[in-house]
């Protein structure tokens, strides 16, 4: 017991870097789907505060 804590090792490090990397793309991933969210709510409230009837989406069918 030196005091110095025991050197990394480069499976760690990897670990360490992929664990980074799978958190950066799941934030990434839930903001993505939010700011869309968020855009289509907006869409149906600039629609409702014009007064408009059929603010709903229209599926049509695929032939």
């Amino acid at each position: 017991m030196n005091g110095r804590p025991p050197p990394d090792d480069d499976r760690t490090r990897m670990a360490a870097n992929l664990g980074a990397a799978v958190a950066i793309m799941i934030v990434l991933g839930l903001g993505y789907w939010l700011m869309g969210a968020m855009m289509r709510q907006s869409e149906d409230e600039d629609c409702l505060m014009a007064h408009r009837l059929s603010c709903g989406s229209i599926e049509t069918p695929r032939s």
